[in-house]
């Protein structure tokens, strides 16, 4: 009994982990919110709203964008996390677009193993990142 109660912790905590857990909404530090989502076997991000005070951009555009006819484009509802695979309990190998910057990095984000409302962003450029918390808001 003691066997098969430890097997059914051990499928609780993996399912945690689970790709549908990734998926929602999300608040990352500094107030804008991101949408998670799955086509297929494939996951992006896209933003919901933007924070409260934003450090750029803002007149709601796209302006740091380096290819000019882009700098137009609205940032709600923009994806800036494209092609993100589900991998060991993270989602990887793809992209984050930093729109305050006009910089896309490498990224991979997990869940929190004691929170499941809070998640981790680490953006990479080369051997060097930076990793941000995002809150589940739904």
């Amino acid at each position: 009994m003691k066997i098969i109660f430890s097997f059914l912790l051990l499928l609780l905590h993996i399912s945690d982990n689970a790709p549908r857990s990734f998926i929602g909404q999300w608040q990352i530090e500094g107030g804008s919110i991101i949408e998670i989502y799955k086509k297929r076997e494939v996951f992006y991000g896209k933003i919901l709203k933007r924070a409260q005070n934003p450090i750029s951009n803002l007149n709601g555009l796209d302006n740091k964008n380096p290819a000019a006819k882009l700098r137009n484009r609205p940032l709600l509802g923009l994806v800036i996390l494209d092609k993100l695979m589900f991998i060991d309990g993270e989602l990887s190998g793809g992209t984050i677009y930093n729109a305050d910057s006009g910089k896309t990095y490498a990224v991979k984000l997990w869940i929190d193993d004691d929170d499941p409302d809070l998640c981790y962003i680490r953006a990479y450029k080369g051997i060097l990142f930076k990793t941000f918390e995002a809150h589940r808001v739904r």
